[in-house]
């Protein structure tokens, strides 16, 4: 009897998928960490290390991201209505506030 095996490649593909996202998903956790940066307690020239490593790690991540998901994605990414769906989230967030008070 032969066991018929799924195929690889669609796998590989699906890891490779996962890991751009996870490389976006850090990419911005990096430029976060920018924000963090004035309030910690390391001198000057450490500040100005560890801005520039967290800027290099954010680029690098996000460009590596986008060798491994392709133009497509990064297209589907620049053209996503990001204003309007904000702006419909933040009308969801202050209905739940208002049912709440009420």
């Amino acid at each position: 009897m032969q066991k018929i095996l799924p195929p690889i490649k669609k796998d590989i593909q699906s890891r490779k998928r996962w890991l751009g996202i996870a490389l976006v998903a850090a990419s911005f956790a990096f430029y976060g960490c920018l924000l963090l940066v004035p309030i910690s307690s390391l001198s000057a020239e450490g500040t100005i290390a560890l801005s520039a490593a967290l800027v290099f790690l954010g680029e690098g991540s996000f460009w590596l991201a986008v060798l491994i998901l392709g133009k497509e994605a990064v297209a589907k990414y620049r053209d996503f209505d990001w204003r309007s769906r904000l702006i419909s989230w933040q009308k969801k967030i202050e209905e739940k506030i208002k049912s709440k008070r009420e």
